[in-house]
């Protein structure tokens, strides 16, 4: 059997993949805003304070999201915000401690990766390009990293873009949020969820910031004899190729649409108590863990690593229900006790 027909044997249905990914970015960002809920109690002053000095009987609930917050069985090591949640989100950054929320947006990058990949032998000729998909596919950053810098090293820019479009915003996503530095991981995080997140005062700039400033090559020095012309084809392939990839997206996003309906997020209303706000995360985090366990039930995806995937995308769901039991728990504490 050829190389060729093997491939095609174990590609995913792009469609039902592309799906499967909507669903991972949706469910990413519900489990980050759940966690960000749930650190502005647990980690802030009110709750606290008044779980330590002043009435005992609030102090199982604390605890208990406060073990949400760090269960590796459910959201991982999950503080978000600002404060005392800012600086334990960055302390389990440097000692490695993994968080749900980032796990299924690398998952949904991975896979979005695999799907823009998908039917394009000329990735599969190029050994440089094959490199990248290859270590990406098999969570080796470093590896990665180096396969890509040889690229805009040794092609230049605009040859990376054209050749891993509609990948490549993806690969730079994935390595912001896989790579050790914790101060662009929200350039990441807006390109795995669509979430558009403000960079932080000092640490980073965001995406339209960096739009704005980057207007050229970012050299000074005159181009030799020919570059400018070549530059010029190569801008106007990425064009071509970014505007069929776009295309592509929206008759995927209007697909999956239509197969898997859509959850509303849980929106916290002024008239919301900290319980209730909790009780609907909640809600929402059991919703998206069966939306995931369904989406990829029909995923057509032979072999080892579609099965690999799908087992993947069922722990996510697994650790989504068990976060949901523990803001349910702290929800009824909290009532039994009296809101604070």
């Amino acid at each position: 059997m050829s190389d060729a027909v093997t491939s095609e044997s174990t590609d995913p249905d792009v469609d039902l993949l592309g799906a499967v990914c909507r669903e991972l970015a949706e469910t990413a960002d519900a489990v980050g805003e759940a966690a960000r809920h749930a650190s502005e109690l647990a980690l802030g002053a009110r709750l606290p304070a008044t779980a330590l000095a002043r009435v005992r009987r609030r102090r199982p609930a604390w605890r208990t999201l406060l073990r949400t917050l760090t269960d590796p069985a459910g959201l991982g090591w999950a503080p978000r915000g600002r404060g005392v949640a800012a600086a334990g989100r960055l302390a389990g950054i440097l000692a490695g401690r993994e968080s749900l929320a980032v796990s299924i947006a690398v998952c949904g990058l991975k896979a979005r990766i695999r799907a823009a990949s998908a039917g394009r032998p000329e990735l599969a000729a190029d050994p440089d390009a094959a490199a990248v998909l290859k270590a990406v596919e098999e969570d080796r950053q470093g590896e990665a990293v180096r396969a890509f810098r040889a690229i805009m090293r040794d092609r230049g820019p605009e040859y990376a873009f054209t050749l891993l479009s509609p990948a490549f915003a993806d690969l730079l996503a994935w390595h912001a949020l896989t790579d050790d530095n914790p101060f662009n991981d929200h350039a990441g995080w807006q390109v795995a969820t669509g979430r558009a997140v403000t960079a932080e005062p000092l640490l980073g700039f965001g995406a339209a910031c960096r739009a704005f400033f980057d207007r050229g090559p970012g050299r000074g020095d005159p181009l030799p004899p020919g570059t400018a012309r070549r530059i010029t084809a190569a801008r106007a392939a990425a064009t071509r190729a970014a505007a069929a990839a776009t295309a592509a997206a929206r008759v995927t996003a209007t697909a999956a649409v239509a197969r898997v309906p859509s959850a509303a997020a849980p929106v916290r209303t002024p008239a919301q108590t900290p319980a209730s706000a909790l009780r609907s995360h909640a809600a929402g985090l059991r919703s998206h863990a069966v939306r995931l366990r369904a989406a990829v039930v029909h995923l057509c995806w032979p072999g080892p690593k579609g099965e690999a995937f799908r087992t993947e995308v069922r722990g996510f769901a697994d650790r989504c229900a068990v976060a949901a039991d523990g803001f349910a728990l702290a929800a009824a504490q909290l009532e039994a006790a009296g809101s604070p």
